[in-house]
């Protein structure tokens, strides 16, 4: 019997994918992390002298938009998940209307968070997915691109809303800094990035998950090495993701954000309450039980 190289990876990638699945069905996951990082406070997100604002969700807000056939996996599961929230969170602010362009950066090849929004909207939108592994398609009303994070193929000013769901801390070197360069170059004036979650903590860390690919990006960051760390993702993306403490952030992000845009934090809260819950969203880090986002406005 001939075992093709192709049937030995795709046996990899399947063992690999129920190691991370076991971890967080045993509570196993995150364990250095939860350890080490926590969600920063109100005094220490000052730090970042961006201003701060609360976005005020409800659980009717949450279960109306999960109602859809998109999203009816997350229905079933009984509580505010992590992933629709992130998705209505960045609706909401990006405040879209009839005919806008739209990106969701990193989207995956399902495209999930578009499919999502065009179920829940009664106006039409032109959709685009972009990931490094897309070749591009067009199906169901969305094309579909590739290109790296910080060179997507469309033109200057061609855009009137940005989104990055659970991918902007995966983003390895500069390309943190770059992408946000180059969302502002599709923006039209006055439209919006929003990237969701942003990882603020009380430390500025790499987070890696593989030892065999771990480097160190960033000579001021502290690197932690965590094998149970599903945060730090697997499969094709598999091994890194970054924490900015507030004095980070700023350095890094606002201190290199294009003169002509705006940057706003939002905390996120379902009926007053932060979110989301940890102790039922157990495949998050402790670090993320305080939703926060980044709103980037192009002047």
């Amino acid at each position: 019997m001939v075992i093709s190289k192709f049937n030995i990876n795709g046996l990899g990638r399947f063992l690999n994918t129920q190691k991370w699945r076991w971890l967080t069905k045993l509570h196993l996951n995150n364990l250095k992390v939860n350890r080490i990082l926590r969600p920063t406070d109100d005094s220490e997100i000052g730090k970042t002298q961006v201003e701060v604002n609360n976005l005020s969700l409800s659980e009717t807000d949450y279960k109306n938009f999960v109602n859809s056939d998109v999203l009816s996996k997350y229905n079933q599961v009984g509580y505010v998940h992590s992933k629709p929230l992130e998705y209505l969170t960045t609706m909401t602010l990006l405040d879209l209307k009839e005919g806008d362009e739209i990106l969701d950066a990193a989207g995956g090849e399902k495209a999930e968070y578009i499919k999502a929004l065009m179920a829940v909207s009664n106006f039409k939108l032109t959709a685009y997915c972009q990931d490094s592994l897309l070749d591009g398609k067009a199906a169901d009303g969305i094309k579909y691109i590739g290109g790296s994070i910080d060179a997507i193929p469309l033109p200057d000013e061609s855009l009137d809303g940005i989104s990055c769901h659970h991918s902007f801390e995966h983003f390895r070197d500069d390309l943190d800094i770059e992408f946000i360069k180059e969302a502002v170059r599709l923006l039209r004036v006055g439209r919006k990035l929003v990237i969701a979650p942003l990882f603020l903590a009380n430390e500025y860390a790499e987070i890696w998950n593989n030892k065999q690919i771990q480097k160190s990006s960033v000579e001021t960051a502290i690197t932690i090495f965590d094998n149970t760390a599903t945060f730090a993702g697997w499969g094709p993306y598999e091994g890194f993701a970054r924490t900015y403490s507030p004095a980070a952030f700023k350095a890094r992000i606002i201190d290199n954000l294009p003169s002509n845009c705006q940057a706003k934090i939002y905390k996120v809260f379902v009926d007053g309450k932060p979110v989301p819950d940890i102790k039922k969203n157990y495949h998050q880090p402790l670090l993320n039980s305080e939703m926060k986002v980044l709103v980037i406005t192009k002047n």
